[in-house]
C-alpha cells in the first residue's frame, strides 16, 4: 500500500496545473493581436492564447515550457522574429497553465489536443495544410513532437531540447528534488507506470516523443539541443534523431544549457542577458521555416 500510494503521488505531482498567467500581452510588445479563445478536441478544455497576423498564407504555432505561458519572455522574443518574417503566429497556453482550464496535465500526451484544436483554429482562417509550422520549447517541443506524428496538416517541426521520454526525465527529478537513491527510482518505475495508466489515462510505455518521430517523415523536424543541458540532457535530442526515418532532419547542438538559443530561467520563464547564440538561433528557425512552408 505503501509503495503504490508513493507511486501515485509522484504521478499526482507530475500532473498538477501550473498557473502562471501572462503579465504582459503582444499588444505590450508592439504587435497587433486578436485574443482567441478555443477550447481542446475531444475533451472540450477551453484555451486561451493570441492570433498574431502578419503573412495569409503561412503560420507557425508556438508552443510553451512546463510552469510558463504563451507570452513569456523567451515566446515574445520568438514570436516577434517570425512576425517580422511575415509569419502569422499563435500562442497560446496549454491545459492546466495561464489562461486555459484543465484540471491536470497530460505530459504533452494529452496536450496533443491542444495543438489540434490550434492547427483547426489556423485551417478555419483559411491557412492550408503543409503551411503551417509548430515550433515548441522543452515540454511543448515534446509536445509538438507527439501532435505532429497524429496531425497530417502540420508542415514542419522545431523542437527545442525536448524529451525523447517523460520516464527517464520523471526519474531523474525524482533523484534530484527527494535525494531518494537513482536504485529505488528504478524499483518504483513499474508502480509509476501502472498508476498512471489505470488513474489517469495515460500509458507512460506507448507515448514518448522518442516512438513518435518517424511518423512525421517525410515533414522535416529541426531539433535543437543545448549542448550542456542539466534538466533534459542532450543525449534526448540525438535519441530523437536516431528515432526519426527522415534523412532531412537535422539535429543543432549548440553551446550551453537547457533552451540555450533564446535563454529563460527554467524556474521562472523569463529572459535573462541574450545567449550568444541567440541571432544565429533566431536565424536558423525562421530560415528552417521559410524553406519547408511552401
Amino acid at each position: 500500500m505503501l509503495y503504490f500510494a508513493l507511486c501515485d503521488f509522484v504521478v499526482s505531482s507530475s500532473l498538477e496545473p501550473i498557473r502562471n498567467p501572462p503579465d504582459q500581452t503582444p499588444a505590450d510588445a508592439g504587435l497587433v493581436a486578436e485574443d482567441v479563445r478555443f477550447e481542446s478536441a475531444d475533451d472540450r478544455i477551453p484555451l486561451a492564447g493570441w492570433l498574431i497576423a502578419a503573412a495569409p498564407d503561412r503560420a507557425v504555432v508556438l508552443l510553451h515550457g512546463l510552469g510558463c505561458n504563451s507570452w513569456t519572455g523567451a515566446l515574445q522574443d520568438i514570436a516577434g522574429e517570425y512576425v517580422a518574417a511575415d509569419f502569422t503566429v499563435l500562442v497560446f497556453d496549454f491545459r492546466g497553465h495561464g489562461r486555459s482550464g484543465g484540471e491536470r496535465l497530460g505530459l504533452g500526451w494529452d496536450e496533443r489536443r491542444d495543438v489540434r484544436a490550434a492547427v483547426d483554429l489556423l485551417l478555419g482562417r483559411d491557412f492550408k495544410a503543409g503551411r503551417i509550422g509548430v515550433h515548441g520549447v522543452s515540454y511543448g517541443a515534446a509536445t509538438a513532437l507527439l501532435a505532429a506524428a497524429s496531425i497530417p496538416e502540420i508542415g514542419a517541426v522545431v523542437a527545442d531540447s525536448a524529451f525523447a521520454d517523460a520516464r527517464d526525465v520523471m526519474d531523474a527529478e525524482i533523484v534530484r528534488q527527494t535525494g531518494i537513491p537513482a536504485w529505488a527510482v528504478r524499483f518504483m518505475r513499474p508502480g509509476i507506470v501502472l498508476i498512471a495508466r489505470l488513474r489517469y489515462g495515460l500509458d507512460l510505455d506507448a507515448i514518448p516523443p522518442e516512438r513518435a518521430v518517424s511518423a512525421i517523415a517525410p515533414r522535416p523536424i529541426l531539433f535543437i539541443h543545448g549542448e550542456d543541458d542539466d534538466i533534459i540532457p542532450v543525449e534526448h535530442g540525438r535519441r530523437l534523431e536516431a528515432a526519426s526515418s527522415n534523412p532531412v532532419d537535422e539535429l543543432w547542438v549548440i553551446p550551453g544549457g537547457h533552451t540555450e538559443g533564446v535563454r529563460m530561467l527554467p524556474t521562472r520563464c523569463e529572459m535573462t542577458e541574450p545567449s550568444p547564440t541567440r541571432d544565429a538561433y533566431l536565424s536558423k528557425v525562421v530560415a528552417f521555416f521559410d524553406a519547408t512552408l511552401r
